[in-house]
């Protein structure tokens, strides 16, 4: 078996993540907007799809922890409770092919749930050039 290092791992774990956050976004966006005719189809698959990303980047974050300082691994715990939590709240959307409104209501939390918990993860690593208005370039 292979083993990656510690910044391999995390760039799957990125990767995996942004990937499923794009694709369970992708499926509430196309839900909502019927009129390009899609059908219901393809935003569920699309949407079952970025269930299964999520979970494979939670898997692959296990064990980053250990490389981390007291400040960030309380950040980064943040960022897990937050982002587990909107997938949590995805899937009550993702089982059904006609969701309850109330199932669709619950699924956009989830992914404001995940679009902060997204802005955690960045905090815990400063390794991006991008950064948002409120972000400090000094640490």
């Amino acid at each position: 078996m292979v083993s990656l290092g510690a910044k391999s791992r995390l760039r799957i774990h990125a990767y995996l993540g942004i990937l499923s956050v794009l694709l369970l976004t992708a499926k509430a966006v196309l839900s909502v907007l019927p009129g390009f005719g899609l059908g219901e189809a393809l935003p569920l698959s699309i949407g079952r799809l970025g269930g299964i990303f999520g979970a494979l980047a939670f898997l692959s974050g296990g064990g980053l922890g250990k490389f981390l300082s007291d400040q960030r691994s309380k950040t980064a715990e943040i960022h897990m409770i937050l982002m587990l939590a909107g997938l949590a709240l995805q899937v009550s959307s993702l089982a059904e092919e006609h969701p309850h409104p109330l199932a669709v209501f619950a699924s956009w939390i989830g992914l404001a749930a995940m679009g902060i918990g997204w802005i955690y993860g960045r905090r815990i690593f400063d390794r991006t050039k991008i950064r948002f208005p409120w972000e400090s370039r000094e640490k």
